[in-house]
């Protein structure tokens, strides 16, 4: 890796503070004209716990994030994270994901960057797909009588490591049947 210097250096970590920054505040003035317009209150709580989702890269649960703002010290209920996190979706800041029946997988909505996900129906792994090609064909698409907010695209099936392991199973089963009288 190339050295670029230390002035080089704390120049590309302050872009990269000032681009969160202004994200941070895009997002919250988002959030404060949505809880205006539907007459909810604008509470430290909740612009804390919005400031420690923009903060979390990739997915999380509520759990991840009372952690979040354990390590923060900040002590808000887990009835308000609920509460919070539902009003962000509302306010299309915040994905709920299908992914699991027992616990919530959220992720923030920072761009307008397509997603895309496989998860396995036998593990219930979830791994983000990276295809060029995906986000292109997700990116081109624009209905005319439709306002898109974001982009998902879910692919169910079974990863290489289930598929590996059905495999053994089914030629431990045959070789057992064959030698069957």
């Amino acid at each position: 890796m190339p050295f670029f210097g230390h002035s080089a250096e704390k120049h590309y970590l302050c872009a990269r503070m000032s681009e969160q920054t202004s994200l941070h505040e895009l997002v919250a003035a988002q959030f404060r004209e949505f809880l205006i317009a539907h007459q909810c209150r604008q509470t430290r709580e909740r612009f804390a716990i919005l400031e420690a989702i923009y903060d979390i890269e990739g997915t999380f649960t509520i759990e991840d994030l009372q952690h979040t703002m354990q390590d923060r010290r900040f002590r808000v209920s887990t009835g308000t994270l609920y509460q919070t996190t539902q009003l962000l979706v509302q306010a299309n800041l915040l994905i709920r994901h299908p992914f699991s029946s027992s616990a919530a997988i959220f992720e923030r909505i920072a761009d307008d960057c397509p997603r895309s996900y496989q998860i396995c129906n036998n593990c219930h792994r979830i791994t983000r797909i990276r295809s060029k090609e995906l986000a292109t064909s997700l990116d081109t698409y624009h209905p005319r009588t439709f306002h898109v907010t974001h982009r998902i695209v879910y692919v169910y099936g079974t990863c290489a490591s289930c598929h590996r392991q059905m495999r053994k199973q089914l030629k431990f089963h045959s070789q057992y049947t064959e030698n069957q009288p």
